[in-house]
């Protein structure tokens, strides 16, 4: 995995905070805190999702607003990494 898809992780991770009972994430706002193009973020929302640290909303409209739910794995990578 490349080093801003893992930043990009990891600042997701930091949007739920220690006790937030959703796992929803703004992907937009945390790439737009790491100077993300659009282009780049395109490519590292595949990586995670591939790589099964993110995954779509149910709610296609929310994904399309760039919500996504980091899973437990992504959760574990960024607490780790």
């Amino acid at each position: 995995m490349d080093e801003k898809s893992l930043q990009l992780v990891k600042v997701m991770r930091e949007q739920l905070g220690e006790t937030s009972a959703s796992r929803t994430v703004d992907a937009v706002a945390a790439a737009g805190s790491l100077g993300m193009y659009p282009g780049t973020l395109d490519r590292s929302l595949h990586e995670l999702i591939r790589a099964g640290y993110i995954e779509e909303s149910a709610n296609p409209a929310l994904t399309t607003q760039g919500m996504y739910l980091i899973t437990f794995e992504g959760i574990s990578a960024a607490d780790n990494a």
